[in-house]
């Protein structure tokens, strides 16, 4: 009987986290001081722009892997616009701080959103483009679409179709109920947020001193885990198969000590780009761009400087 009650309480908990969410993202909620919103369809997409010092010599627009946001690229914008890069950091669709989709908006692909903002700032081809982690399959569909300068590739994770069958179940609002509850609730447990920065870099000093708030002010932001669920039967197929049509130069940067891309994702990645410039962190995780920025940086600048 205890049993029983437990789970109806459990149920009537997540169902009364399901509501109906606004489409467009509140572009007067202003994270950081640099926040923008750009306006496409039914979207708003947060970005923020961390301008050049001296001499100017680029502009890199910079995508984030999955469950991060432009927090994620912090330090490695920070070296790059020392070293005189404009750099443009965007929060994908349901990330971050930009609109969560919905199953009655207009769905644009997440590509064409960051074209359309990027097209909005610059020329796609003055572009130098950077993808991490899930951002880098959408950096690599994007440039097979339009010709960019270079294209920067850290722990690249390629995005594979979503099971048909799957779909109702996700799209339901009992599970998007559950992953509302489960990211708003679960990320307010600091040390089991923190186990999961080391698990992502294997650096234990850099995670017991990591600023939780970095992720948690997103993902506990307006409905995220229901706008996850709807991505997942949505979002668009990292297109290997292609990518003879990237004519630009490719760094491509790997962590020996990744536990998030299996290796299978890796090899997927580094098939598709056989004549990458590729270079592999030492004992790194999967999420070296925050620990390793210092490296990577200047992996980036000895590639780009070529």
């Amino acid at each position: 009987m205890k049993k029983f009650i437990s789970i109806l309480c459990a149920l009537s908990v997540l169902l009364s986290c399901v509501t109906v969410f606004a489409h467009a993202a509140d572009t007067s909620h202003k994270p950081y001081d640099n926040s923008e919103y750009f306006t496409h369809g039914d979207y708003d997409i947060h970005y923020r722009v961390v301008e050049h010092e001296g001499e100017f010599k680029g502009r890199i627009m910079m995508l984030h892997g999955f469950l991060c946001s432009t927090y994620a690229w912090r330090n490695m914008a920070e070296n790059l616009s020392k070293a005189g890069y404009d750099c443009v950091l965007a929060d994908l669709p349901n990330f971050g701080f930009s609109t969560r989709e919905t199953d009655d908006m207009e769905i644009i692909d997440r590509e064409t959103l960051i074209i359309e903002l990027m097209k909005s700032i610059a020329p796609m081809d003055e572009w130098i483009l950077a993808g991490h982690s899930m951002g880098g399959g959408v950096a690599v569909n994007i440039a097979e679409q339009y010709p960019v300068k270079a294209l920067l590739l850290y722990c690249p994770a390629p995005q594979s179709e979503f099971p048909e069958a799957m779909e109702g179940i996700v799209s339901s609002k009992l599970m998007k109920g559950f992953m509302n509850a489960f990211f708003n609730y679960g990320t307010r447990v600091k040390p089991l947020v923190k186990l999961i920065i080391y698990a992502a870099t294997l650096n234990w000093s850099f995670a017991m001193d990591y600023d939780v708030t970095g992720v948690t002010d997103a993902v506990q932001y307006d409905g995220f885990g229901a706008g996850i669920c709807e991505m997942m039967y949505n979002v668009k197929p990292t297109d290997l198969e292609n990518t003879d049509k990237i004519t630009c130069p490719v760094l491509l940067c790997q962590a020996s000590g990744d536990i998030i891309l299996n290796g299978t994702m890796k090899e997927q990645m580094n098939s598709a780009f056989p004549d990458a410039v590729t270079y592999t962190v030492d004992g790194g995780g999967h999420q070296c761009i925050e620990d390793r920025a210092d490296e990577l940086t200047k992996v980036t600048l000895d590639f780009l400087s070529k």
